[in-house]
């Protein structure tokens, strides 16, 4: 009563604690996936209308062209001794006005045509990652943050019964019969199964949606990044920014994980200690007054329950501190 009572209201406290810090970090990562979608929502518009307004430009420089030709298939036609000399003028001015026209034209769809290539560009890398968040998020960080959610739970549960178990074991041997079928199923305690079936059994859930397809815009087949000049030295810059940037995050990734490793063990290692034998509260009598009350009282002592609850919560504010921002970052172009 003294023990085992005393750890189950440990664990009640260890899960709502964790499963706090976990609801918020799941949170600030959807926030995060929102963000990512509602932006490639964004670029995609833009690229939609940029490219509305290029086959517009392309089709008024058409039909400038059509004018142009058939201006100069009259000129063609008619012989210029036939024309009034009065007429000579009109004429050439007509030719300049369509000249000019196209050459306006020519502009306006060269400058639409650069608008809808970069926009397009913009698109295209941010639905790649668009595409990498999601399946990033569903792969690897839903796990981490499940992980996150039942950190020692299955360890402490299995020291608080098997304090139990010792207890009951060294009081009467008679009952060895159930108390297998207890020390079977924490036995059989283990996280990652239990993980997992949950995850099977809420796959709706937790399996990644489809991809986000490429939508070309009226009849536009180009679904792959243009490098062209003048976008190409753009794309360079960006792709060397993103590679320096990259290198620079794995490097910090790779410490921080380090850290956060070997956070993870030193809670592990506070969880697993094992410290759930208690045969030394028993003597070997039939007289009940043998049994100790305060059986594992070094170890359950005030003073050493809250210095290790002290650590372990300061081990695990470090871990959930640095954990969010440098574990789960979302890859995305604009790095």
């Amino acid at each position: 009563m003294n023990n085992v009572i005393v750890r189950l209201s440990q664990i009640s406290e260890d899960v709502i604690r964790l499963f706090k810090k976990s609801k918020e970090i799941g949170l600030q990562m959807h926030e995060e996936l929102l963000k990512v979608t509602n932006e490639l929502y964004t670029v995609m518009k833009t690229y939609h209308m940029y490219h509305a307004e290029s086959i517009s430009a392309e089709s008024k420089l058409k039909e400038a062209e059509k004018q142009e030709e058939k201006q100069f298939n009259k000129s063609g036609d008619l012989s210029m001794n036939l024309l009034r000399h009065e007429d000579r003028p009109q004429r050439r001015s007509s030719v300049k006005k369509i000249e000019k026209m196209k050459e306006k034209r020519q502009a306006k769809y060269s400058e639409n045509k650069l608008k809808c290539t970069k926009a397009r560009n913009d698109y295209l890398l941010n639905l790649a990652a668009t595409n990498a968040a999601i399946s990033k998020y569903y792969i690897h960080d839903v796990s981490d943050l499940i992980d996150c959610c039942d950190l020692g739970f299955h360890a402490s549960l299995a020291r608080t019964f098997r304090t139990y178990l010792s207890a009951e074991y060294n009081l009467e041997t008679s009952r060895h019969e159930g108390l297998d079928v207890i020390e079977n199923a924490v036995d059989n305690l283990d996280s990652r199964s239990d993980k997992h079936t949950v995850m099977d059994m809420c796959n709706q859930v937790f399996c990644p949606p489809l991809k986000f397809e490429f939508q070309p815009h009226m009849g536009d087949e180009v679904c792959q990044v243009s490098a062209q000049q003048p976008v190409q030295t753009e794309l360079l810059m960006r792709y060397h920014q993103l590679q320096s940037r990259l290198a620079t995050l794995k490097i910090e990734n790779e410490e921080v994980r380090k850290t956060l490793d070997a956070t993870m063990q030193t809670l592990q290692d506070m969880l697993t200690v094992e410290d759930f034998d208690v045969s030394d509260a028993f003597q070997h009598s039939r007289s009940t007054e043998s049994v100790k009350s305060a059986a594992s009282e070094a170890y359950m002592s005030k003073i050493n329950i809250a210095k290790r609850r002290a650590n372990q919560q300061e081990t695990e504010m470090f871990y959930f501190t640095n954990g969010p921002d440098d574990v789960f970052p979302i890859c995305h172009p604009r790095l």
